[in-house]
């Protein structure tokens, strides 16, 4: 069965909309409150309404009584895995209550007319085919025979060409110009856009950045149907992924698949690691609460965080073209008779070839059967999982230890006979002069993530079987231990990101120290892309309330624990050139963080599960 989108509401005057939203039925509330945001508290229910409202008025103010539609878009929590999404591993997250509503109506012409009712996104009138030119037309020359002209690479040379880094905007158009991109005959539309009032928290690591994304082309696409080529949801999925390269940001299409897929009150496995990518919604525990914490070190991808963010798709992507390398040699090498079987043979054989150091392999020298089937089914890192790659655990680590721990670019550029240049621009530079590739480390990364993502599956299935078998009460110890064990398992997750992948940082782990000696705590971890930005912490149920006034507490009331932030900025727009994107940014986010800490309450929540992305449907009601 195909998944569609709910976007069908059909286009209503925006007096009309404005009208269902003051009358406040309660069917208004009822949808609302099931449909939509999983929450039936009227106080709660009242504050979106109000949001919706003071967007309508301000689209009617600027642009007129036009025939509109009413659109959300949820911010993104990767309470349990990351970056999976990058390798066509199989990533599990879902969707936050706070959400970004945008009201829209189609133009004749190529132009997006955008305003937005925070102050820190400017509006603007934008040329799509213009903008388009920029990207399309610059120059390729010193490129040619050493990286193909594709859409990921002229994203990675020239990202957001001739727009200002970090604008929002960038995020808006992004779709239009990757559609563009595979069909420069397109004459795409544009439309009048307002933004309201957003509740996702901003550049904390719940990807408002890609919900604006999925605006973006919703607005594009109902625009342009008629003209657009058919697209299933699979399809819209990968192309907002990469979509989002334009702003310089080389991530995968997790955050953008589970923002329009996840169904209400679920958790969405998404298998990146098939060809079409399917989503498999999943329950979640009961009496299990997510508190959503925002540590409030900002996460800012456009000003350097996108160093660091690419910078581990390089070792991602070095990672599985080397190991891809290797298959092909060992299993060529097996066909030709040149293995007897014995242990050590194959790692002693790529250590020889490659010039590096690997760890002794005995099964993969004992089953040639398995190098057929790591051959037939592996496809990137994401792959490294038993029911995909279909050989035991221990054999894939093996595998991994194929593998160098850290390559230099003077390293890789010999193995790939290439270029220091060439490697740093493809796979991003290093820092550090002696800095490199983090590879083996890469793989183990998937590998753990992996395994992790399977038995929180599993666990998550199982409990709910029972308990509609009545095999389990969610109030028995039996079924406690599933909470538990959720919990134990997030905490590894974190470990993992902090000390393997390393995109913690002394904020994060300052956060959750803190919360793990507060009341009813699980597990907890970074979510997004880690640097900075929101920790989701699992607290039962009855403890929800009593975290956040722990938080409170120990975290937000106490000045001292953002000094070390403070510092940071001020050193930003003290000693970057004044008036640079680095120096204006220091200043905004050190406003931001001022502001953050005068309404503590929005700062941390528990937060519902919301349905992703949809047009929302007020005929009668």
């Amino acid at each position: 069965m195909k998944h569609k989108l709910p976007i069908n509401a059909k286009p209503q005057k925006a007096s009309a909309i404005l009208e269902v939203l003051e009358t406040r039925s309660d069917a208004l509330y009822e949808y609302l409150g099931g449909n939509v945001y999983v929450n039936h508290n009227r106080k709660y229910l009242d504050a979106q309404i109000d949001r919706f409202i003071a967007a309508v008025k301000a689209h009617i103010e600027k642009f007129g009584d036009e025939d509109v539609r009413l659109l959300r878009a949820p911010g993104r929590l990767n309470a349990f895995l990351e970056y999976l999404d990058m390798c066509r591993g199989d990533h599990m997250s879902t969707t936050i209550d706070g959400d970004i509503p945008m009201v829209f109506a189609p133009r004749k012409d190529g132009f997006i007319h955008v305003q937005n009712s925070n102050p820190l996104f400017n509006d603007d009138v934008i040329d799509i085919r213009a903008e388009f030119d920029k990207l399309a037309n610059a120059s390729w020359a010193g490129y040619e025979g050493k990286m193909e002209d594709n859409w990921d690479n002229r994203t990675l040379i020239y990202p957001h060409q001739g727009r200002p880094q970090g604008s929002w905007l960038n995020y808006l158009i992004s779709s239009y110009l990757r559609m563009l991109w595979d069909d420069r005959d397109l004459m795409l539309r544009g439309a009048d856009m307002t933004f309201g009032e957003a509740t996702a928290p901003f550049r904390a690591g719940t990807s408002s950045s890609s919900a604006i994304v999925v605006l973006g082309f919703l607005a594009m696409y109902l625009t342009n149907k008629d003209n657009l080529p058919a697209l299933e949801v699979k399809d819209m999925c990968r192309l907002l992924g990469e979509a989002e390269w334009y702003v310089g940001t080389h991530g995968g299409a997790n955050d953008q698949t589970t923002i329009l897929r996840n169904p209400a009150n679920c958790v969405s496995y998404n298998r990146h690691s098939r060809d079409d990518l399917e989503s498999t919604p999943l329950p979640f525990l009961e009496g299990v609460n997510v508190v959503l914490a925002n540590s409030l070190w900002e996460v800012n991808k456009s000003m350097g965080g996108n160093q660091s963010f690419n910078m581990r798709k390089g070792w991602m992507q070095m990672g599985d073209e080397l190991l891809t390398m290797i298959i092909n040699d060992v299993t060529e090498s097996l066909a030709a008779g040149k293995f007897i079987g014995r242990p050590g043979e194959i790692s002693a054989y790529v250590s020889e070839k490659y010039m590096f150091e690997t760890e002794p392999t005995k099964l993969l020298d004992e089953h040639p059967e398995y190098w057929t089937e790591i051959k037939n089914n592996y496809r990137m890192f994401g792959s490294f999982c038993e029911d995909i790659l279909k050989i035991p655990d221990k054999a894939i680590t093996e595998l991994i230890e194929l593998l160098p721990v850290k390559i230099r670019p003077e390293e890789a550029a010999r193995i790939f006979n290439s270029d220091i240049l060439t490697v740093c621009r493809t796979y991003t530079e290093p820092r550090r002069k002696i800095g490199g590739y983090h590879i083996r480390t890469t793989a183990r990364f998937f590998h753990r993530e992996n395994q992790i993502g399977r038995e929180l599956e599993r666990m998550f299935l199982e409990a709910k079987r029972k308990l509609e078998s009545g095999e389990l009460e969610s109030y028995s110890r039996e079924y406690d231990a599933y909470r538990t064990k959720a919990g134990i398992l997030v905490d590894e997750l974190q470990d993992a990101l902090s000390f393997t992948f390393r995109v913690s940082n002394a904020q994060l782990d300052l956060l959750l120290s803190i919360a793990r000696r507060g009341p009813g705590y699980l597990g907890g971890k970074l979510t997004g892309a880690g640097k900075g930005g929101c920790v989701s912490i699992l607290v039962r149920e009855e403890y929800s309330q009593a975290m956040c006034d722990y938080l409170d507490k120990e975290y937000y009331h106490k000045e001292e624990r953002f000094d070390m932030y403070r510092q940071v900025l001020k050193d930003d727009a003290k000693f970057c050139d004044p008036g640079s994107p680095e120096a204006v940014s220091a200043v905004e986010r050190m406003e931001v963080l001022e502001n953050a800490l005068k309404n503590i309450p929005a700062q941390r929540r528990v937060i519902t599960f919301s349905s992703g992305a949809c047009t929302l449907d007020l005929v009668g009601k």
